[in-house]
């Protein structure tokens, strides 16, 4: 990747896992599909009316709602509702990077060069190393089960993203949420009716609207405009390794703004996915120097 597309990258890692603190801070207030049906309506007003729809199937944009976003955020917004911890949940989600590399070679037929492997197993080890050092010993297992189903619905929306092609990334962000917004509206009238609808966004206090604001216009429309943007010009498997820094975003985080303790555990797991980034970024070079 050229630079600008490494900055891009970078950015989005940063806004994503200080997205994790805004999601906790939104549900001390309101229910997961009430968040999900306000961040997403933030998201699309003023913007539908500014930007073109592009030029794709409404089926494709139907399918990009539902997966990237509604699947992946209901699942997340319930497992922190649970009780969730929101580092071992940035942790838990990176599986998504597994389930699209896996996916994009099943339907893409996408190669996965050798080092690729080895930097994944590598971040295997090192978020394994986070996770026993995030785990609580109360937690209930279901929540894992639960992030990860979310984890698995971006990855299809990821795939999604990549047989779109060249689109704009933003007017896919705003228009594919189209149907994102209808599933979490409906099933927060189906979950509450009307009446507690507005009790819940009236309960609202500053902390809980800031997040909702963040969510919509920071952590979706730059976040996703961003990964969208990278994964239309470059392979699944070199563009979603990068998230797995995500959660090493989420803990220091974490760490600064809830007094999360970080314990050796935790920066053992942070240096081991900081190397097998480099590995994955680094590999080819360091290869073919060996073949020399």
């Amino acid at each position: 990747m050229v630079k600008k597309d490494w900055l891009i990258a970078l950015s989005v890692v940063l806004i994503w896992g200080i997205n994790f603190i805004f999601m906790k801070i939104a549900l001390h207030d309101v229910s997961p599909m009430v968040l999900g049906m306000l961040r997403f309506a933030f998201l699309l007003m003023p913007a539908l009316l500014f930007l073109a729809r592009p030029k794709v199937a409404l089926r494709w944009l139907i399918l990009y709602g539902l997966t990237i976003s509604f699947g992946q955020f209901a699942f997340m917004f319930l497992a922190l509702s649970m009780g969730v911890p929101t580092g071992l949940a940035a942790l838990v989600h990176q599986s998504q990077v597994f389930f699209t590399v896996l996916l994009s070679a099943l339907i893409f037929k996408e190669g996965v060069r050798s080092h690729h492997l080895l930097a994944m197993l590598m971040a295997a080890a090192g978020l394994s190393l986070i996770g026993m050092g995030q785990y609580q010993g109360d937690l209930a297992l279901v929540g894992l089960f639960v992030v990860m189903a979310g984890s698995f619905s971006w990855a299809l929306g990821n795939i999604v993203v990549k047989k779109l092609g060249n689109v704009n990334p933003v007017s896919l962000v705003i228009w594919g949420n189209v149907s994102t917004f209808w599933a979490f509206a409906i099933g927060s009238l189906l979950l509450y009716g009307i009446d507690g609808v507005v009790a819940q966004v009236v309960s609202l206090r500053f902390g809980g609207w800031l997040s909702v604001l963040y969510l919509a216009y920071v952590a979706s429309l730059l976040g996703y405009g961003g990964w969208g943007y990278l994964l239309s010009r470059h392979p699944a498997s070199q563009v979603t390794p990068l998230a797995l820094l995500v959660p090493v975003v989420a803990l220091v985080a974490g760490m600064v703004v809830f007094g999360e303790r970080l314990t050796l555990l935790h920066w053992l797991g942070i240096v081991v996915v900081m190397a097998a980034l480099l590995v994955h970024v680094f590999g080819a070079k360091a290869l073919s120097g060996s073949r020399l």
